[in-house]
């Protein structure tokens, strides 16, 4: 949906074609145990209800159209250039190796999660975006300015 503002659903639609946000992402915060999954944008205060009321009209349409093959590569080549260019960093390597090990994964998950990537279907992440996501049951928060909108 949004991993990558440049290379996403999500970017392309709300940043680059409604011109609503100076960046959105999304993505999953989990641990052990499940998280939330979180999209984050940056808006003007005066398009705030805009770019949520358009975000959220987005991951209807995903919901009932489903994410497209094209959709899901791009997410793949942005998720695995990122990955690679982000452990150049020692700091960014070292939360890597921890993280991974507080959920048990062994040093070798480094070198394993490209092929893991790849490994993943489109009809996972179809069946994913339905168990997991959904749009009539979230929580918006938003910083700045108070915001009036209709979900």
């Amino acid at each position: 949906m949004g991993g990558d503002t440049l290379a996403s659903r999500l970017g392309t639609e709300i940043r680059d074609r409604q011109g609503l946000t100076y960046g959105i992402h999304s993505f999953f915060s989990a641990t052990r145990q499940a998280g939330p999954f979180l999209i984050q944008l940056q808006t003007a205060p005066e398009d705030t209800a805009k770019a949520i009321q358009a975000t959220l009209q987005l991951l209807r349409e995903a919901r009932r159209q489903g994410l497209t093959a094209a959709e899901l590569e791009a997410a793949k080549r942005s998720l695995s250039n990122t990955y690679l260019v982000e452990l150049a960093n020692v700091d960014v390597l070292a939360r890597t190796l921890l993280g991974n090990a507080s959920v048990e994964l062994p040093p070798e998950e480094l070198q394993a999660f490209g092929d893991r990537l790849q490994a993943v279907t489109l009809e996972q992440v179809n069946q994913a975006l339905q168990e997991l996501i959904d749009p009539d049951h979230l929580v918006i928060v938003t910083a700045g300015p108070a915001v009036s909108f209709n979900p």
